[in-house]
């Protein structure tokens, strides 16, 4: 059987899109005609499931959508059927189309959508597949809607909080170089023949060796951007870096609650979605997004195959924070894991917050201090030969 891909009118005179199952393109054509369906177009549909993606807006609104709408009553295909309509003209039309004819057939969402591995990843398949398991669907999506939401929306204060840094560093960079590459060269005249002061010979001599070295300074930061930007993309790389960031003051604290959030987030997601606690620490493992914390997990998961406890794993590591072993432990007494692990994560998020606010609070004024005391270096390199009346000639 092929997916044939359609273009046809309705009865008002609207185009409309769809996908048809047939052995040919004759049998389509024929099924299309027994429907009474106008068509313009009927090409075989290449899907290319592997490699589609979304945007993360339209990924956060169909997930959202789609818990409406069953949260409303309608069954599945409906909700599809009502989306595919509702997305029309966007990236996610042609993916509605084909969840709609794959669960038309019989074949199970979760399975659909793991077709499509660069959307729906192993944590949104198995939230579903949970889901369809013990018959709470809905509840499924609700929770991957509030789980992509806040995830959004962490990552947009992070990107906020750090703009003005950035744009401070920029603009220290901008000013800098306009001063030795600019400024400092179009006044070289005025001290010809003149007994300058050692500062001003210093930043005359820096100007000099860039201006007269511009373009051998720029290939080699060039070539060292790009071998970064390579290094960090491989596996060796991006290892390096997560070491690295549980070592250095202030980032490591950072990296941990960002790890510590996410992961207990996922984790008391999939918990209350009904996933087993081993598949929900497989799958939350996969966001952590560090080597280090991903092997405690690891081991973490065979301590609990031989009968032992969480718990009782993660306090042999110095990197798993002090509160995460008590809640832990404290949610194995009790058996309300997913609730309490949803409170950690909370704690997490709100904690990371604040710190990021007093890191970008604390490198504002050090921009500026840095900015200020280079180009209060280079004025006063300037200022001195002039204010020399001795040295004029």
């Amino acid at each position: 059987m092929v997916l044939f891909h359609y273009s046809a009118l309705n009865p008002r005179g609207k185009k409309t899109f769809g996908v048809v199952n047939a052995a040919s393109i004759e049998e389509a054509k024929n099924r299309l005609c027994k429907q009474n369906v106008l068509v313009i177009t009927l090409t075989p549909y290449k899907e290319q499931a592997a490699s589609q993606t979304l945007s993360s807006g339209l990924f956060s609104h169909l997930t959202r959508d789609l818990y409406i709408l069953l949260q409303a009553g309608l069954p599945l295909y409906e909700s599809l059927v009502t989306l595919k309509e509702k997305y029309l003209g966007t990236q996610a039309h042609m993916l509605l189309l084909n969840l709609c004819e794959k669960v038309k057939q019989g074949q199970l969402l979760s399975e659909a959508l793991a077709c499509y591995s660069k959307i729906f990843d192993n944590v949104y398949v198995s939230m579903v597949k949970a889901g369809e398991e013990s018959g709470s669907l809905t509840d499924s999506f609700k929770e991957l809607s509030k789980l992509i939401r806040r995830a959004q929306e962490m990552r947009k204060k992070i990107t906020t909080a750090m703009i003005y840094p950035i744009f401070l560093g920029s603009f220290a960079l901008v000013v800098i170089g306009a001063l030795l590459f600019f400024l400092i060269p179009s006044m070289q005249d005025l001290f010809e023949g003149r007994a300058i002061h050692p500062l001003t010979q210093t930043v005359l001599s820096i100007s000099a060796f860039l201006n007269k070295n511009v373009a051998w300074i720029s290939s080699s930061f060039g070539a060292v951007a790009c071998v970064l930007a390579f290094f960090i993309r491989h596996k060796t790389g991006k290892e390096l870096i997560q070491k690295l960031s549980l070592h250095i003051p202030i980032i490591d604290s950072l990296t941990t609650k960002a790890v510590m959030m996410r992961f207990c987030r996922v984790f008391s997601v999939l918990i209350r979605g009904g996933v087993s606690l081993l598949d929900a620490l497989r799958l939350s493992k996969c966001v952590m997004q560090n080597s280090d914390f991903e092997r405690v997990i690891t081991q973490a998961e065979t301590t609990i195959l031989e009968g032992g406890k969480l718990s009782k794993e993660l306090v042999k590591y110095p990197i798993i924070p002090q509160l995460v072993i008590r809640i832990v432990s404290l949610a194995e007494d009790s058996g309300n894991m997913g609730k309490l692990m949803h409170h950690i994560a909370e704690i997490y998020e709100q904690d990371l917050e604040r710190s990021l606010n007093r890191l970008t609070s604390f490198l504002q004024p050090v921009i500026l201090l840095f900015l200020g005391f280079v180009v209060a270096i280079i004025l006063l390199a300037v200022l001195l030969p002039l204010t020399d009346v001795s040295s004029i000639t």
